[in-house]
């Protein structure tokens, strides 16, 4: 027995007949790991990226609403029209007002945002 004494206690093999010891990839491993990571938060950007641009819109439209010439108090939940004269922008109750220009359908939230149909 070339074994020296305990060697079967070792976590690793001591003699020439034990399994192959293997080196793993670390650098593979690094390399590999930072391209998905990398990517991971490149779609985590671009979905943020679309969520701000979905936001940034609703507050445009919100606005315009806001700004248009309206006599009443909208009502939570009601879907109103809002229109273009040429001039200024008009809120109808009116779905079909051939008039006027009609720039789209909107729905006034409980949040006091305007949200287009």
């Amino acid at each position: 027995m070339s074994e020296k004494k305990g060697g079967h206690l070792l976590p690793y093999g001591s003699s020439i007949s034990a399994p192959k010891i293997t080196v793993p990839d670390i650098g593979r491993f690094k390399n590999e790991s930072v391209t998905r990571a990398s990517n991971y938060f490149q779609e985590r950007v671009e979905s943020l990226q679309r969520q701000y641009e979905e936001v940034l819109k609703q507050v445009q439209e919100t606005e315009l609403v806001y700004m248009a010439r309206y006599n009443f108090i909208p009502v939570v939940g009601k879907t109103y029209y809002l229109y273009h004269t040429g001039e200024d922008y008009i809120l109808s109750m009116i779905e079909n007002w051939s008039r006027f220009e009609m720039i789209g359908a909107f729905i006034f939230t409980a949040d006091n945002v305007w949200e287009k149909v």
